[in-house]
């Protein structure tokens, strides 16, 4: 599931920042592609952590709180290593708010007002075991 859209960003950060940080430098491919590879990547970074207390892939809707944190993430991802501090710090923040949805300090809920429950015991799928509150926090 995708969490945020180019327009959702252009609405948060502004077109011309957003424009300017697709921008492709040489090799890199379209400033499209780029921009849709950090949506991408933010929404994989989000689904990852999710997985850890949601059944994926989640009501179908839009959850303002995290569609802001994808933009955040997005937009972190677009800087790559030459983004400002307080780039930096949001998306430290986002990172931190999106723990914290999955350990149950915030509630998924959508525009329509849609409440996500949450699973009530961790579901480990494949070879791998569920991730531990340690591997969280290391996040």
């Amino acid at each position: 599931m995708t969490y945020a859209t180019r327009a959702d960003l252009s609405a948060r950060f502004g077109a011309e920042e957003i424009a300017d940080l697709a921008g492709a430098a040489p090799g890199e491919g379209e400033p499209d592609t780029r921009l849709d590879a950090a949506i991408a990547d933010a929404s994989a970074e989000i689904d990852g952590v999710l997985a850890i207390a949601y059944d994926l892939p989640l009501y179908e809707g839009t959850y303002p709180l995290l569609v802001q944190i994808a933009c955040t993430l997005a937009r972190h991802r677009l800087y790559d290593d030459a983004e400002p501090e307080g780039v930096r710090d949001a998306a430290t923040r986002a990172r931190a708010k999106l723990r914290g949805i999955a350990e149950g300090k915030y509630r998924l809920v959508t525009t329509s007002g849609v409440l996500v429950a949450r699973r009530t015991s961790a579901k480990a799928v494949g070879p791998e075991p569920a991730l531990t509150r340690k591997a969280l926090e290391d996040f």
